[in-house]
């Protein structure tokens, strides 16, 4: 472009603002009514942009800077826009925008409902927060607003201190309110610029040059833009097809672009919803587009593509940039809005008008949604948000054209395959809508919003229902990827319905009715397809060969349909009209789908024994010979012969299915008949109870025969349908199915009900008593199973409308049998009452009452660390629990009952019945069923079949079922003395002559005399549930008035005898089980003793001393672990260890061992804090230099080196199946990274092997500090590497002895061309036998082919080459390995100090890891002795430098102020050495005296401030006197005056000298295995500890160390602080003040500071959207993104997500976050393997966020003290080793790359 064309279209540029501003600004009257002025402005910038190339982000600031200036009439907007915001005044509602991420909080008291919410700044300012209410806190999907001020949405406090007034959003004029002026220019900026984002938004096809029609079209003026620019553009758009992978392989396909640019890519499109890839010529773009549309992958590709291209497009290059200069414009006109009422009414009031008939604008973008991307979705939803749903008055008219295009909308969203993100839709602007109460009300009722909703439901599966037998019906429910994601969006039309359904007026108007009628109509209709659906038949022959789908089914009713059936039961119950009118559809729905069975002639059917078909229909084999004779000769003998009618239907034939919704919502619907007091016989008018009962005991009985294994052959999905019938959806399947039947049987008969039961379970043959009996195991679970329905339909009385009980006692009443079981958390019992009761979960008002009824029933008892409290049952509330609870269970049934029976083992109180509230007026009728006769024939048989030593048709359970029900028949009548029945239960119990007893020669025999029979009966089982029967045996005398008679006295004797023979026998037992134990016990001390004599006798022998020989004794046996008294110094014993592979055992006594130790060797920072660490930084000498340190840690399991090789060349499924056993298998992890191992035993990661040596103790002499020092100077002076000054030693280097031993660290390696082959052959090494650096290694010789000592050294070299791997340093191991191992032997240690500073110090650790250490540093100290290559001149040389006072100052040196003092001690402890002497007792007291030196110089005289001035001991004179001395040495202080305050002085000594003296302390320890006193393995005082280590340390005390009388002390001292470097010396004490100790970050108190925090966190690498997840490092502080792509970068060839990138940085590769989505800390200690643990936040019940899913958390310190320590400790990577089972390679690699 030539200058004169730029200057053209600049004068454009401006020419067309000034006119802009000239219009607008100079009359109150609009003069541009048709915006053309407007949009020439809008085109003169985009053709500058055209021109300039300047980024689309530029323009639009522009613009909006423009336009901002433009509707404030030109004045500045900085200030006016302010004065337009104050002036219609605060109030009304908040509407604030909830962004992605941010922190939502509703008060579950006074919310209307879970969707209800308040911004952070609204509820912090509202009642809610300052009266403590109930608090549930979220964050939010990005789609939701604060609804703080609006009155519907909240019971109480419904707005803040700042939005509690009366807003202007109710004024009908609120417009007026503004200026003329900005009133006009604001009308034409809404219509024009809405307008042209429209138009600019619609695109239609894939090419731009006939079908898009803004350019020419519609705006003509456009045209100019065409002929400036002929680029084009290929845009590609986001979709639901295609997942990150795919979209990646493309781009690094069809683009060549690295995998980050193809990452960064895909990532664009998933946050914008589409990207800009290309920017070229018209051929050139289309010709891109064509390749994307035809991309095929390649043959080798691993990943598997859709066949769906991905979306391109390509066009001209001004339309894409007009598009996004209109998104940036719509934002700002939604900010614009946002700004006051009259700016939302303005915005209204051009958006809702029509012009011509046509649609309006609202409309418009509702219909076209389809056209729009990710953000312009987004856009229109802010709009929306804050113009629209801002204003009230057109709120209504919102919602009315949301249901007019409701089909139309939800059908292009059900088709849309561009729906991403649900949020940013416009269906998600529904819920604003209808959970408005007035705005649902309107809408249902004049525009039946509620068929209109769920139609797109029945539409949407129309197409799977398909007739049969005259009935449709689902069927071939089968789910696809396109069904199962578009099952997916239609769950949201019944969100829709739902909203609709929460409302529901106190008054409900007759047109309101019919408009729900007609809603339960289609409702029923749609329902009435799942009656009876995905039915089974049972296999009685063969296994069935293909089992049948059934998952689609239940996530049909239980997924979906669940979601409304509780909110419609509630309508149909809201009016006496609507119950009436639901009960007819809902009773019809059943009739007609049952209009296939046949009802039977009334007076057709007559009930009769005919055993052998009955029980050969059982599914059982043929009946044994003895059983056919005992039928033929009872024949067709009548048992109850009755007329009845029933519907014929064969559960051993017919198909059943668990499917009945409707008849599960007519017993909901029906239980609320007491509630309006309607006559029963209208209702019975319209349909005969019986037709009704069957299908509800079809599912009961079809799940009783699944759980009585008598559906095999039917395969699991019988088993997994019974579960999530029983089981997991009881509420809505089980529950609802029992409800209908204890419903329909007060209908009916209760002979006629009774007997129909009894022959659809077919136990006929079961109430016929013969004389001898064998087992026949499917009669009695049939059995069974129809006494435990009794005891559900007819005892069971906890339920709403059943009896009188009310909710609270009916949640209290779960909650018990809940803690009947064991102790549980509060979470567990929310969520299992959630489970129990349907649709609990929605009511948020539960919480409060159950949290009430579980602080009455239950008490707290903390568990572990006293965090998490679990609660317990009450002892007063035992009596509540009844084992046959219909909620249990088979297995709870058997915990809850075995707990119940160890609980009442001490009670001496005897059985208390439950409570038993009454029947309602309803349901009395289910009283008269305990007196039928079949009843009380079937509790007859099965008393005498229990007495009876003969039959085998009883057992335990039955029993305790048939005691039961009789109890709950005695208690009946005990609680209702007026109200009778015609013949009393205790009648029936204590009457001999009962014609249900007698059958042929049974003879004459009460129930109550079977039940005195068995407190005779001694067995367990029995004797459990004697005081049941005992308190039966007594109510029944009570009630019958015979509580004097014979029989009762008689059975008070018998109630007492039982008892006791039964105890008596059972102390007998355990008398003689107590002699045999004895006996064993006294033989095996016998062999014992003989075993130990030796041991014995000086046992004796010390007896046998005096108290005087005993003190003498004790004061021999001080312990010094250096200098000349060191000792006691260990014998050498035989160390047995013993291989836990394979088992042989071995000595390990001095010499060398074939056993090894696994080891984990892993980079680490946790001394590295605040990005500072003194160890790495300040260590200048030779190698010793990097900030990464090295830690080792073992599990300390010894095995052969060979085992583990053998092993480790099997297969992994091998090596899992020999070393694994038991529960183990399950988390044994596959997958390790190269060249690791796991321990065989334990599963701790290892990833090296340490050779194990024994030790022989050295009995050498520690000479004096002198003397050492003077060798010091006599080893560098033989190797001529220093210019020695004039010497005050006594003793002259001429005049030693030419005998005289020096050190070995030199005299070994004067040799250069030793030490260079001995690297050299090293080298080499390195290079043929790289595989042996990582286990598995080649198998090494024999010890009888190759000498130990050699294998011992390829063994250490092998071992020091794997931590050079690990550390990661070439060049250091390239020369020496002795730096870095020294360095990781100091940092090993320093962190054991660490980690036992709340333990004794030598006596914390295991016996295992004491092993450990004590190897570890005797086979480093051996194999250093060795003369191999591990030894490095210079370090040599430099070590002795620092203890050197002669060295010349030309020497460029360190000192060892500048050092960790530690660190020097430990090289120079394996560096410096001699066969005949030892050095440890002089490095230890220059090494202390350094370390004085430096805090002393760390002291200012500033210090004094606040400092105690107590009495002054030698020590502090000492101490005070050595401070002026060292700090004018060091150049700090121009006098050597003394501190003025000593004894703050030796305080400020001690403090920071016990960390030293500890590390010292324990490296010697395990060094020379010389253990410490008695009192060292204790926790001592700071002091104690203090004074106990400096005598262990052979140190007498600070006066005697601290001399600085002229001599070899003050010489060193001299040197040290000449060759101090003062600045760095300062900077890190400087540093040291402010420096935290090795921990974790401080996390704020509450959870929700951290959400606020993450929620105003931007990822850097995106431009638009927030990202889904966040995290916090625990070790820095930052905020990285979680589970994303945007950060992901490359390290070498493999890629790795933020967490991984930002761990890889942060802390050398292990990371430390807590996941903010849901609370969860995550460890990545490598970058492929992490796992998630509890993070730190959790309720006042101690239970975190993964429980409770509220996020009003608080920190526990114990919790997250206890995460802390697992990172110091670094039990991390093998906590992660352990659990890393399933995380297949696939897997794996996801971590990396997400993570």
């Amino acid at each position: 472009m030539d200058d004169e064309e730029d200057n053209t279209v600049t004068e454009f540029v401006a020419t067309s603002t000034a006119q802009l501003f000239n219009v607008y600004t100079a009359t109150d009257h609009a003069v541009d009514p048709e915006g053309k002025v407007l949009l020439q402005y809008i085109k003169s910038v985009l053709l500058e942009a055209l021109h300039s190339g300047k980024p689309h982000e530029a323009l639009s600031r522009e613009i909006v800077s423009t336009l901002s200036r433009l509707i404030c009439a030109g004045k500045n907007p900085e200030t006016e826009l302010p004065l337009l915001k104050k002036a219609l005044g605060a109030g009304g509602p908040c509407g604030k925008i909830l962004q992605y991420n941010e922190p939502t909080f509703s008060c579950l008291e006074c919310a209307l409902d879970r969707t209800c919410v308040m911004c952070m700044d609204c509820y912090y300012a509202s009642p809610h927060h300052t009266e403590k209410h109930n608090l549930h806190v979220n964050t939010s999907h990005g789609s939701g607003m604060c609804d703080c001020g609006d009155v519907e949405a909240w019971k109480y406090g419904h707005a803040c201190s700042v939005h509690a007034g009366k807003g202007d959003e109710e004024d009908a004029a609120v417009e007026m309110k503004l200026p003329p002026k900005v009133r006009n220019i604001a009308t034409i900026v809404f219509k024009e610029l809405l307008e042209l984002a429209m138009k600019a938004f619609i695109e239609k096809g894939e090419s731009y040059d006939e079908q898009f029609e803004l350019p020419l079209a519609v705006l003509p003026a456009f045209g100019d833009c065409v002929d400036a620019s002929d680029r084009y553009v290929t845009v590609i758009y986001n979709d639901e097809v295609h997942n990150f992978d795919e979209v990646i392989a493309q781009f690094k396909q069809l683009l060549k672009s690295s995998h980050s640019e193809a990452s960064a890519y895909a990532t664009s499109i998933d946050r914008e919803g589409r990207m800009l890839i290309r920017t070229a010529g018209k051929e050139e773009c289309q010709e891109l587009t064509r390749q994307f549309l035809s991309y095929k992958p390649g043959e080798h590709s691993r990943i598997r593509f859709n066949k769906e291209p991905l979306v391109t497009k390509s066009m001209p290059e001004f339309v894409f940039v007009l598009q996004n200069i209109m998104v940036d414009v719509v934002d700002w006109l939604s900010d614009l809005a946002r700004l006051n009422a009259a700016f939302k009414r303005i915005a209204c009031n051009v958006s809702f008008k029509e012009e011509d008939n046509s649609e309006c604008f609202i409309e418009r973008v509702m219909l076209h949604e389809p056209y729009f991307w990710k953000k312009v979705k987004c856009a229109w939803h802010n709009l929306f948000m804050s113009a629209y749903f801002g204003d009230s008055l057109y709120k209504k008219d919102i919602g009315v054209l949301f249901i007019k295009n409701y089909s139309a909308v939800f059908r292009s969203f059900l088709e849309d395959d561009k729906v991403r993100e649900f949020p940013y839709c416009i269906i998600s602007l529904t819920v604003q809508l209808f959970t408005v109460p007035s705005i649902s009300n309107i809408l249902m009722t004049e525009y039946s919003a509620l068929e209109i909703i769920f139609r797109q439901f029945v539409d949407f599966y129309s197409k799977f229902v398909k007739q049969e037998s005259g009935i449709s019906k689902f069927q071939n429910l089968q789910s696809n990827s396109t069904i199962s994601k578009r099952r997916t969006r239609i769950n949201h039309v019944l969100l829709d319905a739902k909203y609709i359904l929460t409302n529901i007026p106190d008054e409900i108007p007759s047109s309101t009715e019919d408009a729900f009628l007609a809603f339960l109509q289609l409702f029923v209709n749609f329902i009435s397809y799942m009656q009876e659906m995905n039915p089974h038949i049972r296999e009685s022959g063969n296994h069935i060969l293909r089992e049948k789908e059934w998952d689609q089914y239940f996530i049909l009713e239980i997924s979906e349909i669940r979601q409304i059936m509780s909110y419609v039961a509630r309508w149909c119950t809201a009016t006496p009209r609507l119950f009436v009118k639901s009960l007819e559809i809902l009773i019809k729905a059943q009739l007609d789908n049952s209009e296939k069975f046949e009802l039977c002639d009334p007076t057709a059917v007559t009930s009769t024994v005919s055993l052998a078909s009955l029980v050969r229909s059982l599914g059982g084999g043929p009946l044994t010979a003895q059983w056919e004779q005992q039928h033929r000769q009872l024949g067709d003998q009548p048992l109850f012969a009755r007329k009845m009618c029933y519907v014929q239907h064969d559960m051993f034939k017919d198909p059943v299915s668990f499917h009945i919704p409707v008849t599960r919502l007519f017993s909901i619907v029906f239980s609320h008949f007491p509630k309006f007091d309607l006559p029963l016989e209208l209702l019975l008018k319209t349909f005969t109870p019986e037709e009704l009962l069957d299908l509800p005991l079809r599912s009961i009985l079809l799940s009783q025969q699944i759980e009585a294994s008598m559906w095999k052959r039917n395969g699991t999905t019988m088993e997994n349908q019974s579960m999530c019938y029983r089981d997991h959806y009881k509420s809505i399947m089980w529950d609802k199915d029992l409800l209908a039947v204890q419903l329909l049987l007060t209908l009916c008969h209760p002979e006629d009900a009774i007997l129909k039961i009894v022959q659809k379970y077919k136990i006929e043959p079961y109430l016929v008593l013969l004389s001898s009996e064998t087992s026949y195991d499917p009669l009695l679970r049939m059995a069974e199973a129809f006494s435990s329905l009794l005891l559900y339909v007819i005892c069971e009385r906890f339920r709403l409308n059943i009896s009188e009980a009310k909710e609270c006692d009916i949640i209290r009443k779960d909650a018990v049998h809940i803690l009947a079981i064991s102790n549980v958390p509060r979470s567990k019992i929310i969520k299992t009452l959630e489970a129990n009761f349907d649709h609990f979960e929605e009511d948020i008002t539960k919480t409060d009452e159950i949290d009430e009824i579980l602080d009455i029933i239950a008490e707290k008892i903390p568990v572990k660390d006293g965090v998490k409290t679990m609660l317990k049952l009450k002892p007063e509330y035992y009596n509540e629990f009844t084992p046959f609870y219909y909620h249990y269970s088979h297995g709870q049934r058997q915990s809850a009952e075995n707990t119940y029976y160890q609980r009442q083992a001490n009670n001496t109180e005897g059985f208390k019945p439950p409570p038993l509230p009454g029947f309602t007026k309803l349901t009395r009728q289910l009283r008269h069923y305990l007196t039928c006769p079949i009843i009380q024939r079937f509790i007859y048989v099965v008393l005498k079949r229990f007495n009876s030593d003969t039959s085998a048709l009883v057992s335990d359970l039955l029993l305790h079922q048939i005691l039961y029900l009789t109890m709950f028949g005695v208690l009946d009548e005990l609680n209702t003395p007026d109200n009778p029945l015609p013949v009393k239960f205790s009648h029936c119990l204590t009457r001999p002559d009962n014609p249900a007893y007698l059958i042929q020669e049974e003879g004459e025999c009460s129930i109550v005399s079977l039940l005195k029979n068995l407190l005779s009966v001694d067995v367990k089982s029995v004797n459990e549930i004697k005081p049941l029967i005992r308190w039966i045996l007594k109510t029944c005398d009570i009630l019958t008035d015979t509580a004097s008679t014979p029989e009762g006295t008689e059975s008070e004797t018998i109630v007492e005898s039982s008892p006791k023979s039964g105890a008596d026998s059972h102390k007998e037992m355990m008398k003689k089980r107590r002699e045999h134990l004895m006996k064993n016990f006294k033989t095996q001390q016998a062999k014992f003793m003989v075993e130990n004599q030796e041991a014995f006798n000086n046992i004796a022998e010390d007896e046998n001393k005096t108290e005087e020989e005993l003190m003498e004794t004790g004061e021999e046996t001080e312990h010094f672990v250096c200098g000349p008294n060191k000792g006691p110094i260990p014998r050498p014993e035989s160390n047995i260890l013993t291989c836990i592979l394979c088992k042989d055992s071995e000595k390990v006594n001095t010499g060398y061992s074939t056993m090894m130790y696994g080891c984990l060797i892993e980079k680490s920072v946790v001394l590295k804090t605040d990005k500072d660490n003194e160890i790495s930084d300040d260590y200048r000498m030779s190698y010793l230099v990097g900030g990464e340190n090295l830690h080792i840690q073992s599990c300390g399991h010894p095995m052969h080196l060979k085992c583990l090789q053998s092993i480790m060349k099997l297969s992994p499924a091998l090596q899992h199946l020999l070393t694994m056993t038991g529960a183990d298998r399950n988390r044994y992890s596959f997958f390790l990274p190269k060249g690791e191992f796991s321990c065989p035993y334990c599963k701790m990661a290892a990833n090296c092997a340490l050779p194990v040596v024994g030790y022989e103790p050295r009995d050498v002499q520690d000479i004096s500090t002198e003397d050492f020092l003077k060798d010091v100077i006599y080893s560098l002076e033989a190797n001529n590497d220093i210019e020695l000054m004039e010497l005050e030693f006594s003793e002259s280097p001429a005049t030693r002895s030419p005998t005289m031993p020096t050190i070995v660290g030199l005299d070994h390696l004067a040799d250069a061309q030793n030490f260079m082959e001995i690297l050299r052959d090293s080298m080499l090494h390195d290079r043929i036998n790289r595989m042996s650096e990582e286990l598995p290694a080649a198998e090494s010789p024999g010890p009888d082919q190759v000498d130990p000592g050699t294998k011992f050294k390829e063994d250490m070299r092998r071992f020091y080459r794997r931590a050079k791997n690990i550390l990661d340093q070439d060049a250091i191991g390239a020369r020496c390995y002795a730096p870095f191992t020294l360095k990781m032997i100091s940092y090993t240690f320093s962190m054991l100090e660490r980690i036992l500073r709340e333990k004794p110090l030598l006596a914390g650790l295991a016996e295992y890891q004491e092993g450990f250490f004590e190897s570890f540093l005797h086979s480093l100290h051996k194999s250093m002795t060795l003369n191999d290559h591990l030894y490095n001149q210079e370090l040599t040389r430099e070590l002795l430098y620092v203890f050197s006072a002669q060295v010349s100052d030309s020497v460029d040196l360190p000192s060892i102020l500048n050092t960790d003092i530690f660190t020097v001690f430990v090289a120079a402890r394996f560096v410096i050495f001699n066969e005949s002497k030892s050095y440890d007792s002089a490095m230890v007291e220059l090494c202390v005296i350094a370390k004085i030196i430096k805090i002393l110089l760390s002291v200012s005289p500033d210090d004094l401030v606040g400092a105690d001035t107590g009495a002054d001991d030698s020590d502090a004179i000492q101490l005070a006197t050595l401070w002026g001395y060292v700090r004018k040495m060091c150049g700090l202080s121009s006098t050597d005056d003394p501190f003025k305050c000593p004894t703050y002085l030796v305080s400020k000594v001690q403090l920071n000298l016990l960390p030293l003296l500890r590390k010292l302390a324990l490296f010697l320890r395990y060094a020379t295995s010389i253990t410490g006193c008695a009192a060292m393995k204790e926790i001592q005082s700071p002091q104690g500890e203090f004074n106990l280590l400096m005598r262990y340390l052979n140190i007498s005390s600070l006066t005697n160390l601290l001399t600085i009388d002229p001599g070899y002390k003050l010489d060193l001292i001299q040197k040290w602080c000449r060759s101090l470097n003062r600045d760095k010396f300062m900077a890190t004490v400087e540093v040291n003040k402010t420096k935290r100790e090795a921990k974790l970050i401080d996390l704020p108190t509450n959870f929700v500071d951290l959400l606020v925090k993450a929620s105003k966190y931007t990822c850097p690498k995106i431009k638009f959207g927030k990202i889904q997840t966040t995290a916090v490092c625990l070790i820095c502080g930052d905020l990285v993104c979680f589970q994303s792509y945007c950060c992901q970068e490359s390290i070498g060839d493999s890629n790795f997500g933020p967490c991984n990138m930002h761990a890889h940085r942060c802390s050398g590769d292990l990371g430390v976050f807590l996941t903010l989505e849901k609370c969860q800390v995550l460890f990545l200690p490598l970058r492929t393997q992490g796992i998630f643990i509890n993070g730190p936040y959790v309720d006042k019940y101690g239970e975190g966020y993964k429980y409770t899913k509220n996020k009003a958390l608080t920190l526990s310190p114990q919790i997250y003290r206890k995460i802390e320590m697992m990172w110091i400790r670094h039990e991390i990577r093998p906590m992660v080793a352990r659990n890393s089972e399933g995380l297949g390679f696939s897997r794996i690699e996801q971590i990396g790359l997400m993570y």
